[in-house]
């Protein structure tokens, strides 16, 4: 019975998806049934970049391909680790063994793909600061560019919304950015604990995810800058002019070169005590 020498010639790929500036390992394991090796050769498409063959002075080889750059240090016979690597390099790699003994040759490929991750969060705005129920929530999503595309999804209240329209954009750098549009009617119900959340969650396989959200409160709750009435204004720019008028022409009307003001100004700067800035200023006059 002939007994094949060699078998199981497979390829593995660490990491599975590979990101763009990052490194990959590709390797070839296989059962060579006790035979000796006489090579292997790994190759992206149909060029060889590498080989490997134990019994020459020099067994490994790397031959140029544009993209393609070779780890020496943590590549021989079983695996290839490769750096740097880039969106063009996304495709079909493969690993060929042969058995010296009877020149058995095995081959196996792989598909590797490189991927370019969004380099910012996802950008969500709102045509409204605030809405009341009854009104129509208008909301747009953005991704940055990536490749594949950002998948976007938008949630109302963590629940996410299907009735979202999502469009795909190409950018100056190749890559593609998406965008997602939402309109939907606010409803009392919304309001959940007072509070209305709208979120945009952007994902890209398992290796990218992130998420920005906008709160809208009920009329009652939602936080307002603190008002300034005109009133209080104009309370104190008439006291400021009362009080310009006793520091310069209260010694002449009085006849007196001295007099103590202290009171007088310590009333003016606490802005709160208006009645006591009138008594003090009363007292000075000798009423």
């Amino acid at each position: 019975m002939c007994v094949t020498s060699l078998r199981d010639v497979k390829l593995l790929v660490h990491p599975s998806t590979v990101v763009r500036g990052g490194t990959a390992a590709l390797i070839c394991s296989r059962d060579m049934q006790g035979a000796p090796l006489y090579s292997v050769k790994w190759y992206r498409g149909n060029h060889e970049f590498y080989r490997y063959t134990p019994l020459e002075d020099r067994p490994t080889q790397v031959f140029g391909l544009p993209g393609i750059t070779v780890d020496m240090n943590n590549s021989n016979g079983t695996q290839v680790v490769l750096k740097k690597m880039d969106l063009t390099l996304a495709g079909n790699f493969s690993c060929e063994v042969t058995a010296d003994s009877s020149f058995a040759t095995q081959i196996a490929t792989k598909f590797v793909d490189v991927i370019a991750l969004p380099t910012q969060d996802p950008v969500l705005k709102a045509d409204k600061e605030r809405y009341q129920p009854g009104e129509m929530l208008k909301a747009n999503c953005t991704s940055s560019p990536a490749k594949p595309a950002a998948n976007l999804t938008i949630k109302i209240n963590d629940e996410p919304l299907r009735s979202s329209e999502t469009s795909l954009h190409p950018s100056e750098t190749g890559l593609l950015w998406t965008s997602v549009h939402v309109e939907m009617k606010v409803t009392p119900q919304l309001f959940v604990g007072e509070r209305l959340r709208v979120a945009c969650v952007a994902t890209v396989h398992d290796l990218y995810k992130r998420e920005a959200y906008l709160d809208f409160f009920t009329p009652d709750t939602d936080p307002r800058p603190e008002r300034i009435t005109l009133n209080g204004g104009a309370s104190r720019c008439f006291l400021s002019w009362i009080f310009l008028f006793f520091v310069m022409f209260l010694p002449l009307v009085m006849g007196q070169d001295y007099y103590n003001f202290e009171d007088l100004e310590q009333a003016y700067q606490d802005d709160v005590d208006e009645e006591r800035f009138k008594n003090v200023a009363h007292s000075l006059l000798g009423g």
